[in-house]
């Protein structure tokens, strides 16, 4: 085998270095989105992503992102590459000595220093996606249920109309209770978060929810926007599909405020004769 300096790296790294195919990362959110595993794990300045059917154990999407250099972007760019639509169990398999030589400009020469520690640390990665992947399972395989039931009771025509049957036979303090609840439940924390918060005004029939925004959001753009469409997003996919929430205006608060002030104040007096 040739004996190559520390700062030796072969063409086949450099050039994948400079154009990796599978750079970028991937969020819990559109794993969730499409009732997906994700498992992702940090070793060094490297950080993988792989998205994985949780009823085949199929891998389906690999990213990764690393600041660490050529060696790294190329290891982890290939590793990538070679697990696309693969088993899980392939990822357990993976040597990452085999990894080194694919990028070999030739057999006899390593692709860089045997002094590096990139292969040690991949392979420390590896071990930690492998450990993590049956707890990712579980939380994906009781995601994918909750989604299929959601689709179902407000995309499906039999599903609506259960959904319509049961809405209907709510009372208004029931129906107030589950909106609190889910708000509470899927809202508030992250409004909270940003200084901010909402109450529930009132029931406005039995489609429409009044919301007031409280803090930060009072007035922020995202309450009309963003925001709300979150919010109204959270209740039609827990409580009732057909929901609508309407938030109050800050002038509409000011007023109704001082008209009860004026109202709660004011006595009846009969003039004397």
């Amino acid at each position: 085998m040739s004996e190559i300096s520390e700062s030796y790296v072969s063409e086949k790294v450099k050039a994948i270095a400079r154009a990796p195919k599978y750079r970028g990362a991937i969020f819990q959110v559109e794993a969730d989105e499409r009732g997906l595993a994700l498992i992702d794990g940090k070793e060094e300045s490297l950080k993988i992503y792989i998205t994985v059917d949780p009823e085949k154990d199929q891998i389906v999407e690999t990213r990764f992102f690393t600041y660490g250099g050529p060696i790294f972007t190329a290891l982890a760019d290939t590793l990538c590459e070679r697990l696309q639509g693969k088993a899980v169990e392939y990822l357990g398999k993976t040597d990452v000595n085999q990894l080194e030589k694919e990028l070999r400009d030739d057999p006899e020469t390593p692709a860089f220093s045997t002094k590096s520690a990139e292969l040690a640390s991949l392979q420390k990665l590896i071990a930690k996606l492998i450990e993590s992947y049956p707890e990712k399972k579980a939380v994906a395989l009781a995601a994918r249920e909750t989604m299929e039931k959601v689709r179902y009771r407000t995309q499906t025509v039999e599903g609506r109309n259960e959904a319509d049957k049961e809405w209907a036979a709510l009372s208004k303090e029931e129906r107030l209770q589950r909106i609190a609840d889910c708000l509470h439940l899927n809202v508030r924390q992250a409004l909270q978060n940003d200084g901010g918060d909402l109450e529930i005004v009132e029931m406005m029939d039995d489609t429409h929810v009044k919301i007031r925004f409280q803090g930060a959001c009072n007035g922020c753009s995202a309450s009309t926007g963003g925001t709300l469409y979150y919010i109204e997003d959270q209740l039609r996919d827990n409580v009732y599909y057909n929901l609508s929430v309407i938030p109050e205006d800050a002038f509409s608060a000011a007023y109704n405020s001082y008209n009860d002030t004026v109202h709660s104040s004011a006595t009846l007096t009969t003039p004397e004769n």
